[in-house]
Parts: C-alpha cells; structure tokens; sequence
C-alpha cells in the first residue's frame, strides 16, 4: 500500500472569484470583491463556493493571522523579559508567571475583540500588571487572583 496515498488531505473549496482566479490575483472575497471593483467589473464577480464555505475559509485565514500574531507577541515578551534585571525573591516571580498566564489566556480563549484590544495595549507599552488587572476584572476573576 502507498503511504503517500494513505495521508491525502481534503481538497480546499476555491473561495475566490472566478475573474481574480483566472487572473491569478488575491482576492478579498467580499461581493463584489475589491479587485473587481477596481476594474470595474463588479457584475462579473461571481463565487463558485457558497456564502457559509467562503465564511468559513476567511474565518479560518482570520484565527491563523491572530495565532501569528500572538506569536509574535510572545516573542516580543520573551525578548523584553530577557533585558529584565533577575528577580529577587520567589512571590515577585510568581505574581510575574500569573500575569503572563492571565494574558495569555485572553489572548488564547478570548474573543476577537478583546484579543485586539490586548493587543493594542501591549503595542502601546502599557504595562502587564495594569493590563493583567483590567482582564481578570473583566472576566470576573479579580476575586481569585492576586495581581
């Protein structure tokens, strides 16, 4: 038996337009998609998928874009805490894991928009306690945790 023919993958439903795929260029999947509207050939922009696959496939381009970013996020974080003097005590590395744990876990469960606005926040400087603090009163976690 062929082990590469075992391991085949479903094949993708096609998301673009038929003028952007016979064009070979990106489509942004709206109706009528912007490349089309450029050219000004909006009542020739037509989809071969339904409405809830093309959802579904930007949906999915959506969550891998976020994961990549909180990627970067996080390495972005270990860098900085890389320049960080040690900590001098144990409960000052502990409060330290809990914070990064409560924004992580905004960032891995939380919705879009919470997710972006943690982000903006993050790119803003501000600091992680102040930013740790607000997510668990918003979560209703203040009680359980001391930040």
């Amino acid at each position: 038996m062929d082990v590469g023919a075992s391991h085949k993958s479903k094949p993708r439903a096609t998301a673009s337009c038929h003028p952007c795929r016979t064009r070979k260029v990106k489509c942004n999947r709206l109706s009528p998609c912007a490349a089309c509207i450029t050219r000004g050939i909006q009542g020739e922009c037509k989809y071969s998928a339904p409405n809830e696959d093309r959802q579904a496939i930007a949906q999915a381009e959506i969550i891998t874009e976020l994961r990549g970013q909180v990627n970067q996020i996080r390495d972005q974080i270990a860098q900085r805490g890389a320049y960080r003097p040690a900590f001098d005590d144990f409960e000052e590395e502990e409060e330290e894991a809990a914070v990064m744990e409560i924004v992580y876990s905004a960032l891995r469960l939380g919705s879009e928009d919470l997710v972006w606005h943690i982000v903006g926040r993050i790119r803003n400087g501000e600091d992680l306690r102040d930013l740790a603090k607000d997510v668990a009163r918003d979560i209703g976690i203040e009680d359980d945790i001391s930040v």
